[in-house]
């Protein structure tokens, strides 16, 4: 009788434990588990020790800082996995390492591939009103440019946040992998090669570019908030001084609908440029864009600002 093939992984975010999880929910053999080290925890967005569910599972584990420590590669050629999946690491992982995999290694990537490419594909499918999809595809030189194993579409709704989709992304992916599981275990799976005339690319996002401008619509401005806000660094404004304010949720601002529904401390709205609190309601701000108004419902002032909001203060 033939052996099944094994995997082994390499990760380091929701999405590396979702596809563990698929893993052993399908039956497929798990030979060892790398992660990177929970020290990095910090700075990390989305950051998921990999050792405890690995443990759990009587899975090998190695926490690592680089991946092209020699220990990672000297770890997998110890357990001689047929497969690799390279699954929610930023680092990259060089040609040597994922041809330690007998059969191949396997990235994952959630928009509808060839398109949206690249980095932040989670921020970008949300501020550029974009599809979100799961897919399975071998790595190559080149990022997400591999053939496809399998793409599942994945629904993105009006007001999802950062998490929402991810998490929702995770669901999918853990099923796909558990479907999935018999193929690779035989080594027979589905291969379709991309289009690369219809590729896209995101760019890459730094926190700074979470900066609020008011000068632009309110939608826009609530869009960038859902984008970036947890797990991320989240989307940021000033107030007084150079006080730093992360907005981690906000709500647009209907009056008519909400006018008898919120208590409300000082004025009611006034005209005011963008930026401007034009009124409070329950201590929150509600803050003029360019066109539309934002109440800003979970916010983190720098340093923990106790100073009440005002009519009539800026925000920057």
């Amino acid at each position: 009788m033939i052996s099944p093939m094994k995997a082994a992984l390499i990760g380091s975010v929701s999405s590396s434990a979702a596809t563990l999880r698929g893993m052993l929910r399908g039956g497929l053999p798990v030979a060892a588990v790398c992660g990177l080290h929970e020290r990095h925890a910090a700075t990390v967005s989305d950051f998921h020790d990999l050792r405890p569910l690995a443990q759990q599972a009587g899975v090998p584990f190695l926490a690592f800082d680089k991946v092209t420590e020699p220990a990672v590669a000297e770890f997998l050629r110890q357990h001689q996995p047929d497969w690799l999946f390279v699954v929610g690491i930023s680092q990259l992982v060089p040609a040597e390492i994922r041809q330690l995999a007998r059969v191949g290694a396997v990235g994952f990537h959630p928009t509808p591939l060839p398109e949206g490419r690249g980095r932040a594909p989670v921020a970008w499918t949300i501020l550029l009103q974009k599809q979100a999809a799961a897919n399975l595809f071998f790595l190559t030189d080149e990022a997400d440019a591999g053939d496809i194993i399998a793409q599942r579409p994945v629904p993105v709704l009006p007001d999802d946040y950062a998490a929402d989709l991810i998490e929702r992304t995770n669901v999918v992916l853990e099923q796909m992998v558990v479907d999935l599981a018999p193929a690779f275990a035989s080594g027979q799976v589905p291969r379709t090669p991309q289009d690369h005339a219809r590729a896209t690319y995101y760019p890459r996002r730094r926190p700074e570019d979470g900066r609020i401008d008011w000068n632009q619509p309110a939608e826009e401005v609530y869009r960038l908030i859902r984008a970036v806000s947890h797990p991320y660094p989240g989307a940021f404004t000033f107030r007084g001084e150079g006080r730093k304010v992360i907005v981690w949720r906000a709500s647009p601002v209907d009056d008519a609908s909400m006018a008898s529904q919120v208590p409300r401390l000082g004025p009611g709205p006034v005209q005011a440029s963008p930026g401007t609190v034009v009124e409070v309601r329950e201590f929150r701000p509600v803050v003029q864009a360019a066109s539309g108004r934002l109440l800003l419902t979970d916010i983190e002032v720098e340093g923990g600002d106790p100073a009440p909001w005002t009519p009539g203060e800026r925000l920057t």
